[in-house]
Formats: structure tokens, sequence, C-alpha cells
């Protein structure tokens, strides 16, 4: 089995989608009315999904955090549990503008930490917004923004442009989420076969995809050859696992080959030697590789120098020599190699 349904961020989506529309406004910037063509944009696309009603949230349904709706003049105005979002002519008391500016692990930020962010030609023309006393059915020229604004709203889509692009994201994600429990669905079998012989020892990484992880700490030693073939069933499923400390063998390393997407794998503490390796050096995907404490030599490091996407590697107390690091280094650039604690 094969499946792979990851649900990423809507919002997160939608800003990359935005931003390749640049310029997109139906008229240039200096001719478009400041609230309702620049700023209503900006707050649709970063702020509505938490602070506005069923009517204009992006997601369709109600939603108003600390009681602080953006959706009207008024309501910015009117502010939430604490204060304004924005007050005329003052930036400092203009709560929108406090939160944005906060680090972005500040339980305050706004938007939070994993969604997407105020990008800074929006922050821009927000803080002119503000200054210039919240100006409303002018033009931009008219209400006097400057060059360096009108240009950052050049950056800005048209509210419609938005619209459309969210409407179209969340529909996509409705069906990746009904994909994603169809997906989940098929692997119960199997997952229910695996977890019958090793209980707790198999899981989905995140209740956001149908990758599967399995770990055989509970095992240990107990854990052989023959048990690794008892995978079979989530083969092609598993993105992690966890083999350290197990008795596997560099036959039992064949069983690896058929699980193609593995993104990490841990063989520290195991007999594996170089001769393993030649089960693992076709595995593309694999990120994360813990050899610790094995017997792989120079030579074994060889056969992994065409695993291009390697980013962590763990060679300490192993026969791997300096050198060969070096060597296997030209071949994965991008590869942090961890040699262990020299001491001095």
């Amino acid at each position: 089995m094969n499946h792979t349904t990851r649900i990423p961020s809507v919002l997160t989506v939608a800003v990359g989608s935005i931003l390749l529309l640049h310029p997109v406004a139906a008229k240039p910037a200096a001719e478009r009315e400041v609230y309702k063509e620049v700023i209503v944009p900006i707050l649709r696309g970063k702020c509505y999904q938490c602070h506005a009603d069923a009517a204009d949230n992006p997601s369709g349904k109600k939603k108003i955090k600390a009681k602080l709706a953006l959706t009207t003049i008024e309501l910015i105005k009117k502010g939430g549990d604490e204060a304004p979002a924005a007050v005329a002519g003052d930036l400092e008391e203009s709560l929108m503008i406090e939160r944005i500016k906060l680090p972005h692990d500040d339980d305050d930020h706004m938007p939070p930490e994993d969604k997407p962010q105020i990008d800074e030609h929006e922050l821009k023309v927000l803080e002119w917004w503000i200054k210039a006393s919240l100006p409303v059915g002018k033009s931009m020229k008219d209400a006097g923004a400057p060059d360096d604004v009108l240009a950052a709203a050049e950056k800005v889509p048209s509210d419609e442009e938005v619209k459309k692009i969210l409407v179209k994201l969340f529909s996509e994600a409705e069906e990746n989420i009904v994909k994603l429990a169809a997906d989940r669905k098929a692997l119960e079998g199997a997952i229910a076969e695996v977890s019958g012989q090793f209980p707790n020892a198999i899981g989905f990484v995140s209740q956001q995809d149908s990758d599967l992880t399995f770990t055989a700490v509970s095992m240990r030693k107990d854990f052989k050859d023959e048990h690794l073939t008892k995978l079979a069933p989530v083969s092609g499923g598993l993105v992690d696992i966890n083999l350290g400390a197990t008795s596997i063998t560099d036959a039992g390393m064949a069983n690896l080959s058929k699980m193609p997407k593995l993104r990490k794998l841990w063989l520290n503490g195991t007999g594996i030697t170089d001769a393993g390796l030649d089960s693992i050096k076709a595995l593309s995907a694999l990120e994360y590789l813990n050899l610790y404490g094995t017997q792989v030599t120079d030579e074994g490091l060889k056969k992994l120098a065409g695993l291009k996407n390697l980013k962590k590697l763990y060679l300490w107390q192993t026969k791997v020599t300096s050198g060969a690091v070096e060597e296997f280094k030209k071949s994965v650039k991008d590869c942090d190699v961890n040699m262990g604690i020299k001491v001095e």
C-alpha cells in the first residue's frame, strides 16, 4: 500500500497563491479606494479566518477570537476584549500593529505562528493607513499616500481575487480532508494486523496525514529479522522507522528496500555492517539516518553517496574516518554528519 494524504495549512497555501498574483489590482493603486480596495483585501487574506462572522470568514464558519471582529471600520475601531484594533493617527495605541510586531513565537502575536504572516508591504500599508487617521471613501492618492506606500499597495491583490483564491483553497482543503479520511480508513486493516503483533508500535505520524511511523524501542534485542518481515502490510506507507538497539542483521535489512517513502531511519546500536547498507542506498527520500554504534566503515559510507536528500547522518562510534566523511560531503553537500564529541 502506498497511501499519502497530507493536509497543508490552508492560508499558508493561500499566501503563496496570492503572491503569484502580483500585481493583480483591477486599477492602479493610486486610484483604489483605501479601505475597501486595499485594507480589506489584506485583512481578508490574513485576519478574517480568526476575526470574522461566517459570512466573511473564508472558512464559512464564525470565529471571533478575543471578541475582536475586523470586518468593518466600526468594528476595527471598537476592538475586542483589550483595546481598539486601530486608533486613528496613533500606531502605539493600535492593538493590531502591536500584535503584528510581536515576536512570532509570542502567544499574543498576530497572526498566530502557524498561520501566514503579514508581509512587509502589507504592514507598510496598514501603518500608513492608521497614521493617516483611517481614511475611508477616498482613493489612495486623494488620501495622500506617498510613493513608497503606493508601491506597496500595488502588491495587494484585489478583494475579488482574494475571495476567489480563498474559496478555491478552502474547497480543496475540504476535498483533501475527505481523501485523508478515506486513505486512513484504507490502512486500518494493515495497521490492525501489525498492531496485533507489535502493540503500540505503529501509528500515523500526525493527524494531518496518512504517513506511518513504527518503533521497535520497546522490544529492542527481541526484535529480529523475522519480525521486520511482518511489517510488509504497511511497508509502502512507512516514513519513520526506529530499529535502534534491535537484533536486525544485514540479511534483515533487505526488507527496508521495500519502504521507498522512508524519511527517517534509526539503526543505531545494531549489528549491521557495510553489506546491510546496500538495501537502503536507493531510498531517495531518506533525510535522517542514525548509524551510531554500528560496524559501518568508509566503504559503507560510499554506498550512501547517492542519498541527495539526506540532511542528518550520525556516525559516532563507527569505523568511518573523518577523511571519508569529507569525501562524502562532496556528494551530499547539505548533509550534517555527526561524528560525536571530540575530547581535546
